[in-house]
C-alpha cells in the first residue's frame, strides 16, 4: 500500500492554516472580511490567551518558527545570529545589517481557543492574533461589567470586524 499524497497535502495545508478550499477540518480560525462572532473557550489552566514567540523572515520558510529561547528557555541559533548581526551593524554603522537583524528578532503572537458562531458544528478552532487585539481582549476580561467572557452559558461573544488592517473593533454583550 502506498502513501496517499493528496491526503498528506491536505494535512499539511490544514496545519499551516491554508484554508482556501473551505477545509472545515482546519484547526485554525481565519476571519473573513467583515463581521464574525466568536466565543473564546475556557481552558483548564484559566488562561485562554496564550502567548508564544516566533521568528519570521528566516530563509524561504513560510510562516513563523517558534523561538526555543523565549518559549522553552533553550538555546536559539536564530536569536544568536540576529543579535550578532545587530552588533555588527551597530559597530560598522551598517543600516542594512541592522534592518535584517530587526526582521529576524522574535515577535510575539497570541492564541485562543474559539467557537465561531454559525459554525459551531466545526468545533473549537485556534485564533491567532497580535498585540493590539490582545490588549483589547485583556481590557474586556478585566472589566467587571463583562464578567467571565469565556463562560459557556453566560459569557460574551466577541464580534470581530475584520478589515485589511486586521483590526478588532467591537465587543458585544450577551443577549
Amino acid at each position: 500500500m502506498s502513501i496517499n499524497m493528496e491526503l498528506m497535502r491536505k494535512k499539511l495545508a490544514s496545519l499551516r492554516g491554508d484554508n482556501k478550499d473551505g477545509d472545515k477540518n482546519s484547526i485554525w480560525f481565519r476571519p473573513d472580511e467583515g463581521d464574525q462572532d466568536i466565543r473564546i473557550i475556557p481552558t483548564e489552566d484559566g488562561d485562554p490567551l496564550k502567548e508564544m514567540f516566533f521568528h519570521y523572515n528566516v530563509g524561504n520558510h513560510r510562516g513563523g518558527i517558534p523561538c526555543p529561547k523565549r518559549n522553552y528557555n533553550e538555546h536559539c541559533p536564530i536569536c544568536e545570529f540576529a543579535s550578532q548581526l545587530w552588533r555588527d551593524g551597530v559597530s560598522n554603522n551598517d543600516d542594512e545589517s541592522k534592518k535584517l537583524a530587526k526582521s529576524l528578532f522574535v515577535r510575539t503572537r497570541y492564541f485562543s481557543p474559539v467557537v465561531v458562531r454559525g459554525m459551531e458544528s466545526e468545533g473549537v478552532k485556534v485564533y491567532g492574533y497580535g498585540k493590539q487585539a490582545y490588549e483589547l481582549l485583556l481590557g474586556y476580561i478585566l472589566d467587571p461589567e463583562y464578567g467571565d467572557i469565556t463562560d459557556i452559558k453566560e459569557g460574551t461573544d466577541i464580534c470581530l470586524t475584520y478589515t485589511s488592517q486586521q483590526s478588532l473593533e467591537l465587543f458585544r454583550k450577551p443577549i
